[in-house]
């Protein structure tokens, strides 16, 4: 390695001419601090939750913010067993030029496995990670999803049927 830090989700887009806005607010980490923060509502949101496999590689899962994940699909959609996903730590993910409570589908990380809902292209524009705790970026979803290459669509998700998250 060169020493120098990895590019970050902006950085990545912006080389990729996607169109994009950056929204700087406090250091938060959760979807509703987030949304507070912002004033938007949490389904106008995408989570992006990081796990590592056994072998050490970024498996990225997409998800309306309101939405639960759902273990099993999404390793069903990575082909790889449910046994074999753990949380990504905050080493593994700076490897990929990202904070805990920050990430993004658009990583540095260029052997990352990215699965999205199958949901999220039809979310409009929405609210996701930048990266950094301190910022988050307002994109159309289509454009998102188009930004990640090889990105898997699976359904990964329950969605609440009472309007709650």
């Amino acid at each position: 390695m060169n020493g120098l830090a990895p590019m970050g989700p902006p950085e990545i887009l912006t080389s990729l001419g996607v169109s994009f806005r950056l929204h700087k607010h406090p250091d938060v980490t959760s979807p509703l601090e987030v949304c507070a923060a912002l004033g938007i509502p949490l389904e106008r949101t995408v989570k992006t939750l990081a796990f590592v496999t056994t072998e050490d590689r970024l498996l990225l899962a997409v998800l309306p913010g309101h939405a639960r994940l759902r273990y099993g699909a999404l390793a069903r959609a990575a082909g790889i067993r449910r046994g074999d996903l753990s949380p990504a730590d905050a080493g593994r993910l700076a490897r990929a030029g990202m904070q805990p409570g920050g990430v993004c589908p658009v990583s540095a990380d260029r052997a990352a496995m990215v699965v999205f809902d199958r949901t999220v292209s039809g979310l409009g524009r929405v609210h996701c990670g930048s990266g950094r705790r301190d910022s988050s970026i307002e994109i159309e979803a289509a454009e998102l999803i188009a930004a990640v290459s090889e990105a898997a669509t699976a359904s990964i998700v329950s969605l609440p049927t009472d309007g709650s998250a």
